[in-house]
Formats: C-alpha cells, sequence, structure tokens
C-alpha cells in the first residue's frame, strides 16, 4: 500500500506545478452556420478538462483557462466543432446544423432531462469511460472492471457460489442483494439471468448477467446510486446501472489480452473487435462487436497444498473420517504408490472461476427518417460454455461411488451452456413540442445442464457417466410509450416527462433424463392392518431406500417432472417525472409510479430530489423515496437439490419451491412483493480546475426480502407429513424454502473525486472513492407455529450472507499518467473486512452449530505500462494484484479433511496475475 501511495504522490509532485499554471481568457461569439443567427447555451469545455462556459443569449461566451490545446463547442442539433487554442484570445465560430435530425441528446441516467450532468444531477451518478480502463487496466469483462473502480460496486468471479451460479458473477451496489439493482442498456430495462443462486453471495437471488454484454460494445456505464423505482420500476432499490452502445462509424477497434496465474493455471484470453458503418446520408449508423473470451482451469489459490485431502483415500468411509488403527494412512500410500499416483491427483479444481469460452456478438443501429425521427435497434447473442467442477468422490467414499465404475473416484463436472439472446426496437422523434419514444425490447436467458463424468450410485452398474440434467429458461418482454418536454418559460425551466410499459415476463423448467434424478433403490412398502371385522389387509406405507446411496447425478442432480413448469406473468405501468429549474441554483423534482402485477397485485412508488448550487465548489443534494422488488418468478417455482459440504462431509439439499405443499404444510406463504423507503444527503463541488469531489449519506430501509431459510433435516421427526414426503421421494438431507423472512437496514456514506491535470508533454488522470456501510437484519419474520424454529427460519449463515459478507469498507484509488508513447496505470483498492458463518453441524434441528470467521482487510494492487508504437497501435504489460495479496485461508474447524484453501470472498482474487494487451484502431 505505502508503494502505490508514493507512486500517486509522486505525479502528483512532478507535475503539480501546472495547477498553478498562468490563467488567461478567451471570449467568443457562436453562431448558426445556416442564418447566422446566435447560438444560445452552446457548451464550451477546454478538451480533456472541466474548465467550461455556456453562451448567453447572444451567443457570446468568456472561459478562463489555465491549461489545455483545444476548445470544444457542442449543442443539441448541431455537429460538434473542436478549435485548436494557440493563443487566439478573440474566437468567432458557426456551427453546421447535424446531418442527423434525431434527438442525438446524452441523457444521464436518473433523469430524463437531456441537459443533465453527474454533477448537477440531484442524486448519486457515477459515469465511467470504459476505453481507458480496456487499454490499460488488467480486468476485461464488465463486472470486474466496475468491481475495481466503483466503491459502491461489488462482485467477484462466481459469486463464490456453487453448481450454475458460478458461471455468473452477479452485480451488487450498496451492499444489498443482485435483485436488488435494476439494469438498463441504452435507457432499456434488460431481462434477467435464469439461474437462482445457490450458495454464497446472493444465496436465493436472481441477478443480471452483465459478462453477456461484450466489453468492446460499451461507450461508457453509467451507475445510479439511488433508489429509482417510482422511475425505472421493480428492483431498482439499490440504484440503477446503465450500459450506452458505441455508435461510432469508421473505426475498427481491436482488443486482445491474456493473463496467467503464477502457477501457469487459471489463463485467461479475450479478444474483441468492434466496427461501425454510417447508413444513409443523414447519420445514420450501424456499430457491430464480436468477442470471444476463454478461462482456463484454476487450481487453489495460495499454497501448493492448499485444498489437499488429508484422509483415508480408498478405505471405506472416505472423506467422511479420519484414519484409525485398522486403516491407516501407510495403507493409502502404498496403494497410490502401486497406481502412480499422489494425493494431488484428488485436488479440487476451483478458484473463483470456471473452465469456459464465450462467444458474443452484439449491435447498436440508429436510422435518421424524415421529420426528426429515428428508427433504432441495439441487441445481441451470447454464449457462455462453463465447467463448475466440485469435491472429488474418493473410491473409498462407499455411499457415493461405484469402484466398478472408477477405480480412483471421481471428479464430477457440471457443464452450463449459457444462451442470452436479446433485441431492442424503437421509433423516436417530435410530436408537437414533444418528444416521443415507442420502443419494444425482449429478451431471453437459457441455461442448459449437462454432467459429466459423475454417476447415479443409487444405479450400480447401469448407472451412466454422463447426465442431460434438463433445462431452464426466464424470458422478458417490454413494450414502452414513452414522452418528454423541455419549458423552458417556466420559471428556470421545466422538463415534463411521463409514459407507460407493459412487460411480460416467463420462466420454464424443463425436466432432465430420469437417470438424472432418480433414486433407484426406492422400494414401495406396506403395513398389514385389520377390518373391523378382523379381517386382514395391506395399506400402503409409502416408500424406503434400501442400501442408501446417493441418488441422482452428483454435483447436481436433474429437474424431475414434478419440478417442471412453464409460468408466466403480465406487468403493466405508468409514470409521471417532472424537474423544475426554480431558480439557476435551485432544482427540484419528483416522479410517481403506478404499476399492476397480475400475481401480486398493485403497487404505488415516488420519489422527490433537490439540489441547491451555493457556488461552484458548492452544492447540496438529497432525496427520499419509496421503492419495490417483485419476487421473480424462478424464485417462486425453482425447485433443485445441490451438493453441499459441511466439515467437508457432502450433504444434499434440496431447494424446494415456494409453491409445494411442503411450503404450505410448515406455514411459510407465497411470495410478496418487498418494499423499501430510501433517504439521501450529499453535496458536490467542484473547488479548482477539473476537480470533482462528491459525498452522499445514505439510509436504505426494506421490509420483507425474499431469501432462502435455513436448512430444516431430514431426521427431524417434528416435520409435517409432506416435508418428511418430500425428503422421502429425492433423497436429500436437508431442505430450503424461499420466503419473505426478514427486514434490513443499510446506511453508509459514499465519496469520489477526481482530478484531470493536461501537461505540456502529457496528462495525468486522478480518481479516488470510497464507500463505507453497515447492512443490519431488524426484522425476522417466523411463520406462526415455527418460533422454535426462528434459528432456521434465518439461519446464522444466512444473515451473515446479507450482513457481513461483502466489505463494509471499499476504497479506490488510480493515477493515470500518459507521456509521450506511455501510458502508466497505478491503482489500489482496499476490501474492508468480513465475517463468514460456516454450519458445523445439524445435529440439533433446532439449533444448528456455526463457526464464525472474521476476514482481515486486504489492500490489491494493479500496475501497469501502456507504449503506443503507432498513433493507432498500443501495447500494455502489466501486473494484477502484484503484491499477490490472497487473504485469509478457510480456518482448520471448517476444512473438514482438507488442508485450508483462500477463502476470496472479498474480492475473488486468485493472487498475483501478470497480463498482457494489444489495442488496437484500424
Amino acid at each position: 500500500m505505502k508503494k502505490i501511495v508514493l507512486l500517486l504522490v509522486f505525479f502528483a509532485l512532478i507535475f503539480g506545478q501546472n495547477i498553478y499554471a498562468q490563467k488567461r481568457t478567451v471570449t467568443g461569439v457562436v453562431t448558426s452556420a445556416d442564418d447566422k443567427a446566435p447560438l444560445p447555451g452552446v457548451s464550451v469545455t477546454v478538451k480533456g478538462l472541466n474548465e467550461g462556459a455556456v453562451t448567453k443569449a447572444d451567443g457570446s461566451f468568456s472561459i478562463v483557462i489555465r491549461n489545455g490545446k483545444y476548445l470544444v463547442f457542442s449543442f443539441v442539433g448541431f455537429e460538434s466543432q473542436e478549435v485548436e487554442i494557440d493563443g487566439i484570445k478573440q474566437f468567432q465560430i458557426s456551427l453546421k446544423p447535424s446531418k442527423n435530425n434525431a434527438l442525438n441528446e446524452v441523457q444521464i441516467v436518473g433523469s430524463r432531462n437531456a441537459n443533465r450532468t453527474k454533477l448537477n444531477s440531484p442524486v448519486a451518478v457515477d459515469v465511467i469511460d470504459v476505453k481507458p480502463l480496456l487499454e490499460s487496466a488488467p480486468q476485461v469483462s464488465v463486472t470486474q472492471i466496475l468491481q475495481y473502480i466503483s466503491p459502491s460496486f461489488h462482485s467477484v468471479n462466481g459469486s463464490n457460489a456453487g453448481d450454475a451460479g458460478s458461471a455468473l458473477s452477479l452485480a451488487q451496489l450498496r451492499g444489498l442483494g443482485p435483485d436488488q439493482v435494476l439494469v438498463l442498456v441504452n435507457g432499456k430495462r434488460r431481462h434477467k439471468s435464469a439461474n437462482v443462486n445457490y450458495g454464497g453471495l446472493g444465496n436465493g437471488s436472481t441477478g443480471y448477467d452483465l459478462n453477456a454484454i461484450p466489453t468492446g460494445s460499451i461507450d461508457r456505464i453509467e451507475i445510479l446510486r439511488d433508489g429509482a423505482a417510482a422511475q425505472y420500476g421493480s428492483d431498482a432499490i439499490a440504484g440503477v446501472i446503465n450500459i450506452v452502445l458505441k455508435k461510432k462509424t469508421d473505426d475498427f477497434a481491436v482488443n486482445t489480452s491474456g493473463s496467467v496465474r503464477r502457477r501457469g493455471d487459471g489463463a485467461v484470453t479475450r479478444t474483441s473487435a468492434n466496427y461501425g458503418v454510417g447508413l444513409g446520408n443523414n447519420g445514420g449508423y450501424i456499430n457491430v462487436t464480436t468477442e470471444y473470451a476463454t478461462q482456463a482451469i484454476s487450481l487453489p489459490a495460495g499454497r501448493k497444498d492448499a485444498g489437499l485431502y488429508n484422509g483415508p483415500i480408498y478405505g471405506g468411509g472416505a472423506n467422511t473420517r479420519a484414519y484409525d488403527a485398522i486403516y491407516t494412512k501407510a495403507i493409502d500410500d502404498a496403494i497410490l504408490a502401486s497406481r502412480g499416483i499422489d494425493r494431488h491427483f484428488f485436488d479440487q479444481r476451483a478458484g473463483g472461476s470456471n473452465a469456459g469460452q464465450d462467444a458474443l456478438l452484439f449491435f447498436n443501429a440508429g436510422l435518421p427518417l424524415k421529420n426528426s425521427a429515428e428508427l433504432y435497434a441495439f441487441g445481441g447473442i451470447s454464449s457462455r460454455n462453463s465447467q463448475f467442477t466440485a469435491t472429488y468422490r474418493l473410491p473409498g467414499w462407499t455411499s457415493r461411488n461405484n469402484n466398478f465404475i472408477y477405480p480412483d473416484g471421481f471428479l464430477p463436472a457440471m457443464e452450463n451452456n449459457i444462451v442470452d439472446e436479446s433485441i431492442a426496437v424503437g421509433i423516436k422523434g417530435k410530436v408537437g413540442d414533444w418528444n416521443v419514444d415507442f420502443s419494444n425490447v425482449y429478451g431471453k436467458n437459457i441455461f442448459g445442464n449437462r454432467v459429466d463424468n459423475s454417476l447415479n450410485a443409487s444405479l450400480g452398474l447401469k448407472s451412466p457417466t454422463s447426465f442431460d440434467a434438463g433445462s431452464y429458461n426466464a424470458s422478458q418482454n417490454t413494450t414502452a410509450l414513452d414522452f418528454t418536454r423541455y419549458f423552458n418559460k417556466i420559471s428556470k425551466g421545466l422538463n415534463v416527462a411521463f409514459g407507460a410499459q407493459h412487460r411480460v415476463e416467463g420462466f420454464q423448467i424443463i425436466a432432465g433424463e430420469e437417470a438424472s434424478y432418480s433414486k433407484a433403490d426406492q422400494r414401495n412398502i406396506v403395513d398389514i392392518d385389520t377390518t373391523t371385522g378382523g379381517i386382514p389387509y395391506l395399506s400402503n406405507a409409502g416408500v424406503t431406500s434400501l442400501n442408501g446411496l446417493s441418488a441422482g447425478s452428483q454435483i447436481h442432480l436433474g429437474f424431475r417432472p414434478e419440478n417442471a413448469v412453464n409460468v408466466s406473468r403480465s406487468v403493466t405501468a405508468g409514470y409521471a417525472d417532472l424537474e423544475l429549474n426554480v431558480t439557476k441554483e435551485w432544482l427540484v423534482s419528483g416522479a410517481g409510479r403506478a404499476e399492476y402485477f397480475s400475481d401480486f397485485g398493485n403497487v404505488f412508488t415516488w420519489k422527490a430530489a433537490t439540489r441547491y448550487s451555493f457556488a461552484r465548489w458548492l452544492s447540496i443534494r438529497g432525496s427520499a423515496n419509496t421503492g419495490f422488488r417483485a419476487p421473480d418468478l424462478a424464485q417462486s417455482y425453482y425447485t433443485s437439490i445441490s451438493t453441499s459440504f459441511q466439515q467437508g462431509r457432502g450433504v444434499d439439499i434440496l431447494t424446494a419451491s415456494n409453491q409445494s405443499a411442503a411450503a404450505r404444510a410448515l406455514g411459510i406463504p407465497k411470495l410478496s412483493p418487498e418494499k423499501s423507503k430510501g433517504y439521501a444527503l450529499g453535496l458536490t463541488s467542484a473547488p479548482g480546475s477539473n476537480v470533482e469531489l462528491t459525498v452522499d449519506a445514505y439510509l436504505i430501509n426494506i421490509d420483507n426480502r425474499v431469501g432462502n431459510t435455513g436448512n430444516f433435516t431430514s431426521t427431524d421427526t417434528n416435520l409435517p407429513q409432506d416435508v418428511k414426503t418430500l425428503f422421502q421421494q429425492t433423497g436429500a438431507a436437508q431442505a430450503n424454502f424461499f420466503y419473505n423472512e426478514f427486514s434490513t437496514r443499510t446506511k453508509g456514506i459514499e465519496f469520489t473525486g477526481s482530478y484531470k491535470l493536461l501537461l505540456d508533454k502529457g496528462n495525468i488522470n486522478f480518481l479516488f472513492g470510497g464507500n463505507f456501510e453497515k447492512n443490519e437484519v431488524t426484522k425476522v419474520n417466523t411463520p406462526k407455529g415455527l418460533e422454535k424454529y426462528k434459528n432456521v427460519i434465518l439461519s446464522p449463515g444466512e444473515r451473515a450472507r446479507v450482513t457481513t459478507n461483502i466489505p463494509a469498507q471499499k476504497v479506490n484509488l488510480q493515477g493515470i499518467y500518459s507521456v509521450d508513447k506511455f501510458t502508466f496505470l497505478a491503482r489500489t483498492v482496499y476490501f474492508g473486512k468480513v465475517t463468514t458463518a460456516s454450519q458445523l453441524s445439524a445435529a440439533d434441528p433446532l439449533n444448528p452449530v456455526y463457526f464464525y470467521q472474521n476476514l482481515k482487510p486486504i489492500w490489491v494492487t494493479d500496475l501497469s505500462v501502456g507504449y503506443k508504437f503507432t498513433d493507432r497501435i498500443q501495447g500494455t504489460v502489466g501486473v494484477n494484484n502484484v503484491f499477490n495479496v490472497l487473504g485469509d485461508y478457510s480456518d482448520p474447524s471448517i476444512a473438514g479433511l482438507r488442508n485450508p484453501t483462500v477463502v476470496g470472498i472479498q474480492n475473488g482474487s486468485a493472487g498475483i496475475q501478470p497480463f498482457i494487451k494489444i489495442s488496437a484502431h484500424l
């Protein structure tokens, strides 16, 4: 940490004298090239800096300049113009009308006012330019780029989840769940992933697969750090992420990168190609991006013996007991030697990311029509093959292995084929004085589950080794009609927006093959009873397992026919959004939204915000809002069985449908919407040229959050018969249910800052930011009759996931210095401490035993050097996590019979990782 801070200070000291470069004033007049009329409201800025002015009613302007070489003039409906300053003190600028007569305003998320910027917004907004990060930073996926640049954003590879969830890196804001943030693309609502996250962060939640969007297609990313359900609808409790796609034409951009971990494992490659061409003669465009990425198998991070198995291998009960006087370590060592292998043969293959390949194709297009209208479209398709491997099934693990099929045991692999597709089509233009936008957006996410190198132990020698475990998908179609208009004669300007939306959501589960879920050793049993007349007869007494061998495809059981569903719902919404500049200094805004869900009924949300500017160096802002999140269809209908490891012992755990008879028998009601209240108060400041500072405090209360309960156990004789039957049918040892189980309070403070400096022979950009938050559970909703199960309804493990599993403190520091042909990047990120809770025992089903582990804070530092071989080709070499900071290892108390491994929950780091990048514009 000291090294990176000294480097940033060095940059500041060496070039700091330029801050105080001599001031000079330039003036001028801007007119229209068509009629020579003066243009008021034209933005005049120094290229690369924040210094700027706006033309007056007569088109005149005056701007004070410290440094800089070019002025940029831009105005809605006109082509931007860039002119060299070169000692000129008086400018006469003539702007040409834009060839594209459509509406080209840049709109910042959180406001429907085209003139709004991140500093004069009444709520906190980050605007992230992706281009320099793609060229200089080690991170290559959308989620990892945001993880290391945005203090309020959190995502780790695989979200530390198991099974299908490991194929995703879900996004979280302000420490809230992955399903409490909304994602837009070009301002339009995006569809979610079909997967329900199992284990790890965001357990029981759905989220957005941001990595299904190629990084090469992105112009910028906007993060609204404030509740906005009244503006955008369900899910926008923590905030909104808006991904803005490229429109650029006549530039063939290629980016390719590669990295490898210290032991030569976990190699990552990603190559993207982006190109745009003009359409017609009036500024139309189509911009297309293709991208291909690979991720090699990763070994556990850290020491070479991390995760090494130390218990019995070939003896009966392997993985469930230690060596004893009868079966000794010497016996195993002799068998291993005879087979020509050692204990590393049974290593886990995991390190925070799955082996896989991604292929992506995206486009963004616009075509001007007559009368200032534009037809637009964007979307794409991606395919990801992701392989998750779990704990090795040892040859002596008699309940799970068959030695005739796998004499040395087996490492099962879950192969997920994920297809994501989307298409948006719309038309926008002027109808009278109103800007009108009519659009339809469709998206679908498909998860295919195949299990390889596995077996169904209950089938014995008849078991296949590969299984079709079924599939599931989620779809969304949104039709929207939006109106906006700016009234410049009301006070100092009033922006009015309103509109309507209709959305249809679908969720489907398709059953797998019978061998993937069957428990073949089950047999019907009968009782002998007698009639009142004393005549004996046979009565059904249920089923029993003959040998207790594991059922279904190991690592992930297939979906049963009774799990298969095909459900949908519709959502109709209307909203209104007003922004009033009461004076030049004072802005107030308000929004209201009414929605009707076909399965939940009516919901109304509102938002109010204000901002007052005392001077350029100080403005204050604040907001209050109500929000909601409708439970996803997947959370209502999803059912699956996965294997979890508690102290190294495999336990099959059923995630049961909220719609099941077992849920009703327990007293767990059907899901209902989460509701929130949010408050924020902050300030923004531009205390000097090219310096921006923001500080925002926030409070978010959420009632009746949806999550997974803790695990009910099959050995609990007090459970209702419907629950016992569920255990018997599936062979699971434990089960959990989706439920509106708890309420939370989140409070914190965020700060961001930036400083840009142009030098005679280069420029330097500093960024810093931080987020300090606290999450706490304020209420647990225990169903009537289950009061004694309060530690199961919200288990200590689930409580930790929503309160202490995400770093409560995060600080980002970054400097990029460009000089001549070189670009230097230095960045360090602080991830605060976290506390985990791991189940040790469920012997007492009412009070399961958990182990708590505190993980110390870590600093992760990246360095890179880029060199421009030509004006169009740049090469970059660098190191991610240059000091090889890994964080704490798991405590031996929860490691079972394996050596402790790096937990990696704070940042998902795999340790030091050198990388190389090539960027070209051809």
